[in-house]
C-alpha cells in the first residue's frame, strides 16, 4: 500500500512511522513504538485482517403490503409471488435504493424508479419517504422484525419546466404524454392515459429517471444519482428539480437520449448508473459511483479488468465533475463480472464504507459484503485498497434479534437479498443497512413470499472508520 497524495492527518490519528521522515533518534523510535501500541490497544488503529468484530442490534422492516394512495400502478408488470397487479389508485414502495438519517429519529427513504426497469414504471412516482422505525432490539421468541411506518412522502417533479427549456438536457417526460410508453429504447405507446395528476403536477416517473441514490447538502437540497443517464440530479426539499440534469463526460446508458436518439453510442451497461452518491464528510464534494466499469474497454480504468471501476469526484457549487476520479476492484472475475456495488458512504475524512453484492437472493446468495476504503490509500497499481468489514450473509447476533431463521445456526442472522442498496453511519460504532426489495419479483426470506424492506443496525468493538485501511510506516534503510 501507499499513500495516493502523500502522508496527511487521518483524523485526529496521524500515519504512525510519517512523523519526522525516517530520520528518528532512539528515543523518538521508542515514543512513536509507544504511542503504536497505546493506540493499537485502544482500538484506534485496526491491525486484525478479515470481518471485524460486530453483532446484530437492531431489527426493522416496511411490509411488503404497504401502499401509498397515487396514480394507480403496476400497470405494466406481471404477477409474482402471489402479488396480482395493477394497484388501483395505490402505489407500492419497493425497497429503498438510498437511506438517511434525520435529527429527529425518523429517515429519508429512497426507492428507486418502481419496478426494475424503464419500459414498465411509467406509472410510478418518483420521490422520496419520511419513514419511522421502531426496531426490535432484543428477542421475543419470534423471527419478526420491528415495524417501519410511512410518515410522509414528497414526489419528484419538473414543475420549473427544466427538462422541457431547451437550454440543457431535453426530455420528454411521462407528464407531457397522453399515454404512458411501455417497453424498451424510445418505448411504444401503451394506449393507457397518464393519470392526471402525474401530468398536472409535472411528477417524475419511473420511466423517465432511475433513480438509486441520494445525499443531502448543508441547505436540506437533496442530489440524487440515477441511472438512465447517468446523470446527477438536485431537488428542493418539496421535490422540484432545480437545476439542470448533470451528465458524465463519457458514461452514457442505453437508455441515454442521445444513444436513443442515434448520436452518441451507449458505454456503460443498463442499470450499471450512479447506484451511489455521498458527500463527503464536509459535504463540499460529491463521489459517485456506477455500478460497474464501462462496457468499452478502451474506457475502463484498467483495460481487459472489468472488476475495476472510477468514483467520481464532483463539485456541486459548480454543478460540474472536477477531473478528479479513483480506481476501486470489486470482488468476482475480471471478464463477465457480476458483482456490483450498492452504495457508498462516508465515515469521516477519506474514509467510506461500501456495499458489494451479486445479484442472486435466498440460498443462493454468495456476495453480499461491506467493505473499508481510505481515498488516501492505494496499492502498487494506484487502485484503492479495501478491507472487508462484514459478510452479511454471516452475521453475529447474540442477542438472538432475529429469532430461528430458517438455514441459520442459534445467534446468527443474514441479509439473503439480491439488491442490498443502502448503508448509513448511525454513530462512530453503529452503521445501518436496507434493501431495495425489486417488489414483487424477488422472496430472498421467505420463499413464495415478496421481500419486505428490511432494516437493521450492525455494532462494532471500535469506530468503523478505524478499521479503514492504512498507509505503511515508510522502508527506512
Amino acid at each position: 500500500m501507499r499513500l495516493a497524495n502523500g502522508a496527511r492527518l487521518l483524523g485526529t490519528f496521524v500515519t504512525l512511522g510519517i512523523i519526522g521522515g525516517c530520520s528518528v533518534t532512539l528515543e523518538e523510535e521508542e515514543s512513536l513504538a509507544t504511542t503504536s501500541q497505546a493506540l493499537t490497544d485502544s482500538g484506534a488503529i485496526a491491525t486484525d485482517p478479515g470481518p471485524a468484530a460486530h453483532q446484530l442490534v437492531a431489527w426493522a422492516a416496511l411490509p411488503q403490503s404497504a401502499r401509498r394512495t397515487g396514480p394507480t400502478s403496476g400497470q405494466f408488470i406481471a404477477a409474482a409471488n402471489g402479488v396480482v397487479p395493477p394497484f388501483e389508485n395505490a402505489q407500492p414502495i419497493p425497497g429503498w435504493s438510498g437511506l438517511l438519517a434525520n435529527a429527529d429519529g425518523t429517515f429519508t427513504a429512497l426507492p428507486d424508479n418502481g419496478y426494475g426497469a424503464k419500459g414498465n414504471s411509467g406509472d410510478y412516482v418518483l420521490g422520496y419517504y419520511t419513514v419511522k422505525a421502531e426496531f426490535k432490539t432484543r428477542s421475543d421468541g419470534t423471527a419478526q422484525p420491528g415495524p417501519v411506518e410511512n410518515k410522509a412522502f414528497v414526489a419528484f417533479n419538473d414543475r420549473n419546466g427544466i427538462l422541457k427549456n431547451g437550454a440543457g438536457v431535453e426530455l420528454t417526460i411521462t407528464a407531457d404524454r397522453d399515454n404512458y410508453f411501455t417497453g424498451a429504447e424510445s418505448g411504444t405507446d401503451s394506449g393507457v392515459a397518464v393519470d392526471a395528476t402525474i401530468r398536472d403536477g409535472r411528477l417524475l416517473t419511473g420511466y423517465d429517471f432511475d433513480i438509486e441514490s441520494i445525499a443531502r447538502a448543508k441547505d436540506g437540497t437533496y442530489w440524487v444519482g440515477e441511472e438512465f443517464g447517468p446523470y446527477i440530479l438536485h431537488f428542493s426539499v418539496d421535490g422540484v428539480l432545480l437545476d439542470e440534469p448533470a451528465p458524465h463526460p463519457f458514461l452514457k446508458s442505453p437508455n441515454h437520449p442521445d444513444v436513443l436518439a442515434g448520436t452518441a453510442t451507449s458505454t456503460l451497461g443498463a442499470s450499471r448508473g450512479f447506484e451511489s452518491l455521498a458527500f463527503d464528510h464536509k459535504q463540499r464534494l460529491l463521489y459517485a459511483v456506477p455500478e460497474g466499469a464501462p462496457t468499452v474497454d478502451a474506457l475502463r480504468p484498467v483495460p481487459g479488468d472489468e472488476r475495476v471501476l472510477e468514483i467520481f469526484e464532483f463539485n456541486p457549487r459548480q454543478r460540474a465533475y472536477t477531473g478528479r476520479a479513483f480506481k476501486y476492484r470489486k470482488d468476482g472475475t475480471a471478464t463477465g463480472n457480476a458483482i456490483v456495488i450498492g452504495d457508498m458512504t462516508s465515515l469521516g475524512p477519506d474514509v467510506f464504507v461500501l456495499i458489494e453484492r451479486d445479484s442472486l437472493f435466498g440460498a443462493a446468495a454468495v456476495v453480499k459484503r461491506l467493505y473499508l476504503i481510505d481515498l488516501n490509500v492505494t496499492d502498487a497499481e494506484g487502485i484503492l485498497e479495501k478491507r472487508l468489514l462484514i459478510d452479511l450473509l454471516n452475521i453475529d447476533d447474540p442477542k438472538d434479534i432475529g429469532g430461528d431463521l430458517p438455514g441459520l445456526e442459534p445467534n446468527k442472522f443474514n441479509m439473503p437479498f439480491d439488491s442490498i442498496e443502502s448503508v448509513l453511519s448511525l454513530g462512530p460504532k453503529t452503521l445501518g443497512v436496507a434493501i431495495d426489495t425489486n417488489f414483487p419479483g424477488e422472496d430472498g426470506r421467505t420463499p413464495g413470499t415478496p421481500d419486505s424492506t428490511e432494516f437493521i443496525k450492525l455494532k462494532f468493538e471500535r469506530p468503523v472508520a478505524s478499521y479503514a485501511p492504512k498507509a505503511p510506516k515508510p522502508d527506512c534503510q
